[in-house]
Order: structure tokens, then C-alpha cells, then sequence
């Protein structure tokens, strides 16, 4: 069952799959994921507003990270949290957030569906976070 927008639209064709089976299914999903951006991001003025926007009220220091994972600082995001690594610099279509945010991963969807106050990611957001991962995925510029 497909659930939220952006995945009824952008995956008609895959079902999401179950987090033990995100590692094996990555190359048939990866098909499916919006482009990365071609400009060069910031993370300043491109990501950042989107993390804190959708991602820090359950992934910062405001409480306890929800899956044990931050996203506040590069040190913790690259950490990972209770499901390993999520953010492996230089590969978007390796790194397990880029299906949290496409919503490919039963139960991992992020934001989580039916959330108001923490916007889903466009099509054109999800390209600039998979530009930032492939470009390193810095928090210093």
C-alpha cells in the first residue's frame, strides 16, 4: 500500500519496502528517487531551513531524537541512529534518509505522514538534500 502524495505520485509502479530489506532493494529504488539538484548547495541557505522545518522538532537537541538519530550537527547525522547510518557523504542513492524522505520505507516515512506542522519535502527539496549528500554532505558553508 502506497501511502502519502509524494509517493503515490513519484512511485506508482513500487510498493515501499520494509527496513530490513531497504540495503538489497536500493539499486531498484534508486530508478524511482527525483534527481539530485545540479547547482551547488549551501547548506546554509538550502538545507538548513529544511531541517529545522521538518526534521529538528524530532531529530535535534530540543529532546529525545526519535530512532536515536540528530540531524543537528554533521558529527551526529553521520553517526546515524538506532537503524545505523543514514547519511553517506558523496552517495544520496546509497544513504538510507534520501528513501526516509521519498517515503520508500514502511514506517521510516519523513517526515512521518499526517504531521501539519512538519512539512513533507517537494520533488525539488528532495534534489537539493540528494545534491548536498553527493556534495559531501557539509554543514560548514
Amino acid at each position: 500500500m502506497l501511502v502519502g502524495g509524494f509517493a503515490a505520485s513519484q512511485n506508482a509502479n513500487a510498493e515501499p519496502v520494509e527496513i530490513d530489506d531497504l540495503k538489497a532493494k536500493m539499486a531498484d529504488l534508486s530508478a524511482k528517487l527525483p534527481p539530485a539538484a545540479k547547482a551547488k548547495v549551501s547548506y546554509k541557505k538550502d538545507i538548513k531551513p529544511l531541517i529545522e522545518k521538518s526534521c529538528l522538532n524530532c531529530h535535534g537537541p530540543k529532546k529525545r531524537p526519535k530512532g536515536k538519530f540528530r540531524i543537528d550537527t554533521r558529527e551526529l547525522a553521520l553517526k546515524g541512529g538506532s537503524e545505523g547510518v543514514a547519511i553517506i557523504p558523496g552517495k544520496s542513492d546509497k544513504s538510507p534518509l534520501t528513501y526516509y524522505i521519498t517515503y520508500q520505507v514502511v514506517d521510516y516515512e519523513m517526515p512521518p505522514e499526517g504531521k501539519k506542522d512538519y512539512p513533507k519535502l517537494t520533488k525539488e527539496q528532495i534534489g537539493l538534500v540528494r545534491a548536498w549528500i553527493d556534495q559531501g554532505a557539509k554543514y560548514d558553508n
